[in-house]
């Protein structure tokens, strides 16, 4: 009778010598089939893990200061550099919020809820070149995104641009 061994997923039935090639095949083909739904729950897991508790409620608070300093009409711009200002420091924020952690989902997460509420104008960005429709703001990758693109492209944010945007020196 077969066995289940360390390293494999299902188990086999028992081999008999006249079933032994065919029994083989369905056990590697269980086995395959197996592993390909392991994959599938453990990344259906990753991605709803990918921002923890501390995160959001970083976030939360970052977006409660936020949404009302910021003016309702916004230009892309002015977002944008608040967003990757905040990516590379804190020291734009009041002493009470930097403490918080503001990991990139944590930002886009609040980026995300501010561009729904502002209404954001001169859709174009600068540091690309591209035409950015409301659908993409509004989407978390799109905001982790444009990190990584700055960075490749070492574009630096302007500090303080950032700072008169939310009135804090």
């Amino acid at each position: 009778m077969g066995n289940k061994r360390k390293g494999q997923l299902t188990t086999d039935s028992e081999w008999h010598k006249h079933l032994r090639k065919i029994g083989k095949r369905f056990f590697w083909k269980g086995e395959r089939l197996a592993e390909k739904k392991m994959i599938e729950q453990n990344m259906s897991e990753f991605e709803t893990q990918t921002i923890s508790e501390s995160e959001i409620e970083s976030a939360e608070k970052l977006y409660e200061y936020l949404n009302p300093k910021l003016p309702n009409s916004l230009n892309y711009e002015e977002l944008y550099n608040l967003y990757y200002s905040l990516f590379c420091t804190l020291d734009i924020l009041p002493k009470n919020l930097k403490s918080l952690k503001l990991t990139k989902e944590a930002l886009a997460l609040t980026f995300v809820k501010l561009s729904t509420e502002k209404n954001i104008t001169e859709l174009l960005n600068q540091y690309n070149s591209e035409l950015i429709t409301i659908n993409n703001i509004q989407d978390e990758k799109y905001w982790i995104e444009q990190i990584a693109i700055c960075m490749k492209a070492d574009k630096w944010p302007n500090q303080e641009n950032a700072r008169i945007l939310i009135e804090t020196k």
